[in-house]
Order: C-alpha cells, then sequence, then structure tokens
C-alpha cells in the first residue's frame, strides 16, 4: 500500500482508507464480521480510518477502538461531529442487542421502514455541543485524541460564520484533536472550507461520474497545504457493478440525470475494455491520479468486499 503524506500535516496515510460508514448498525446480525473488516483492512496496508460520531448511533467509532487497539500509534483516525441523532435513533443504539434477533427473525430490511420512524436529523456545530461529541467520541475509540476531527457536512453559511472555530482551536491546543477540517457536501461549501484559517482537511465526492472537485476544488486545497480525502470513488456503487445489476435510477433524482449517467457510464465501460480493466479498476485507480488528493475512500461491509476492492486498486 503505498503512503502519502497528508497535505503540509505532519500524517501519513494509506492512498486508500476505510469509511467506516457501513462499520456496525442494528440490521446486521453482529459485531464479529465488523471486527473481522477492520483487521483484515489494517493487515493489508489501510491505516486510515474515517468514521463519525452518528455512524449506526456511534458503533462504528466503538468497534474501531476495539479492532485496533494496540495499533493507536500506526493509524490514523478521522472522525466527524456535527450531527445530531433523533430520539428514536438513540433508543436504538441502545437497544441494539436486544432489536437485533427481531430484526433478523423477522427480516426487517432499512428500506422497509417508514421514515417517520427513524426521526429526522439535525445539525448543531456550537462550541458546547462540539466539545461534548468530542468526549463521546474519544471514549468511544478508546483513545485520547483523534488525528483529525471534521465537522460533518455544515451549510456554507455555518463555515463562514466561524463559530466552531475558537472551539476547536482549543481542542486542538489541549491535545484532544491534532488536526480539524470539513467534510463538505457541496463546491461551495467547499471553497468556503478553504477561506478560513485552521483548515488542515478537506473531504469531497470524487469520481469518474462527479470530476468537478478535481478542477475546481482539489488543486487549490493542495495550493494551500490542506490534505484531501477523496469519498464516493464507486460513484454510490454505480462503478462497481455490472450493466446489468446496476440500478441507474434508484441513484438519480430526475429522468434528465438518469439519461446522463446511462450515457456517462456506457462511455466509461468503453475507455474500460479498450485499456484492457475493468470499469471498477479503472475508478478505483482514478482519485490517486488527481492532483491534491491524499487519501481515497474505500467502502465496505465485509471482508469480501473489501477484499474486491483492494484486488482491483493492485491491477
Amino acid at each position: 500500500m503505498q503512503v502519502r503524506d497528508f497535505g503540509n500535516t505532519s500524517l501519513r496515510v494509506s492512498a486508500y482508507g476505510l469509511g467506516c460508514a457501513r462499520v456496525g448498525g442494528i440490521f446486521q446480525s453482529g459485531s464479529a464480521g465488523f471486527l473481522d473488516l477492520l483487521s483484515f483492512a489494517y493487515d493489508n496496508g489501510v491505516t486510515f480510518f474515517d468514521t463519525a460520531d452518528m455512524y449506526s448511533q456511534g458503533e462504528s467509532e466503538s468497534l474501531i477502538g476495539k479492532a485496533l487497539r494496540g495499533k493507536r500509534d500506526r493509524i490514523v483516525i478521522a472522525s466527524k461531529a456535527g450531527y445530531k441523532l433523533p430520539g428514536q435513533r438513540r433508543l436504538a443504539g441502545k437497544l441494539k442487542p436486544l432489536l437485533r434477533p427481531i430484526i433478523q427473525t423477522l427480516k426487517i430490511r432499512r428500506d422497509r421502514l417508514p421514515s417517520g420512524s427513524r426521526g429526522a436529523l439535525s445539525q448543531d456545530f456550537s462550541p458546547k455541543y462540539l466539545r461534548g461529541a468530542v468526549e463521546g467520541s474519544l471514549k468511544r475509540l478508546r483513545t485520547d485524541y483523534l488525528d483529525i476531527l471534521q465537522l460533518h457536512s455544515p451549510p456554507t453559511d455555518v463555515i463562514e460564520r466561524g463559530e466552531w472555530a475558537p472551539a476547536l482551536e482549543e481542542l486542538r491546543r489541549t491535545g484532544k484533536v491534532r488536526y480539524f477540517g470539513i467534510a463538505v457536501d457541496t463546491l461551495d461549501a467547499g471553497l468556503a472550507a478553504l477561506r478560513m484559517p485552521g483548515v488542515a482537511s478537506l473531504q469531497f465526492t470524487l469520481s469518474l461520474l462527479e470530476q468537478q472537485a478535481a478542477e475546481r476544488l482539489f488543486p487549490q486545497a493542495q495550493s494551500q497545504g490542506i490534505g484531501v480525502i477523496a469519498r464516493e470513488c464507486l460513484g454510490n456503487g454505480l462503478l462497481a457493478k455490472s450493466a446489468t445489476e446496476v440500478d441507474i435510477k434508484a441513484n438519480c433524482s430526475s429522468e434528465e440525470q438518469v439519461v446522463q449517467r446511462t450515457r456517462q457510464l456506457e462511455e466509461l465501460r468503453q475507455a474500460a475494455q479498450t485499456a484492457g480493466r475493468s470499469l471498477l479498476q479503472t475508478a478505483v485507480a482514478y482519485p490517486l491520479t488527481v492532483p491534491g488528493v491524499s487519501v481515497t475512500l474505500l467502502g465496505a461491509r465485509n471482508v469480501a468486499q473489501l477484499s474486491g476492492l483492494l484486488d482491483a486498486t493492485r491491477t
């Protein structure tokens, strides 16, 4: 596994990191498979783990802390804060040991649940909330510090007001956070993040289907010495599945986008075939060719999925 500098920080990161949004969860049979996944990632050279306090009601962080204890000085943990879970999800998190067997027995699926049963997420980037969120993350991760703390998808105006900055600077000064950054959902939010002092990392979408950041965002981040985390390199699975398996409509918000994605995927498959590679191999290789990208996240739910992705990076 190639190792790269993370911007101008002192961190060194594996070229591919594990995105841990899928680690844990009440709809999974148990935690053993996730512990195997995390250990497998580390054993295969992955040293960068991206998580968030809200992922699986905090279970993602807890499993990372359990699986990688004793290896803290050899890994980089990037977590996020800013989302607040509704009461329904917090309660479900506490009752997981009781609910999991019921869910498995009844074969309940997440996508079949009424949206109201899950509650609505809210956001809070106030200094008080961020301090409390970091304390919770440190406890679950069984560590004294986060290598990177990221604001989790803040709106552009929240970034620009900067009310969160003193709290993050304080956390950095006290050693609970080594560096802080922002995970953004829009180009405007990303550009706003680059204007804020102290920001050491930036996370944004980058794939063969979504290349805007490669032109408008990441070059500026590179020039400022900011570490870049590229996510969703498989385009929410569209670049990982065959033409017969992929469900384009499920990943599009309009008929126009369906037409656009269908055309893009066909062109990309033909280009990959001409180059003697699979579309998956081309997709996972692309982010590493973009100047400024420090680490590319691979999302996996089990060892088999991650093994297939890592195999694709080596060919």
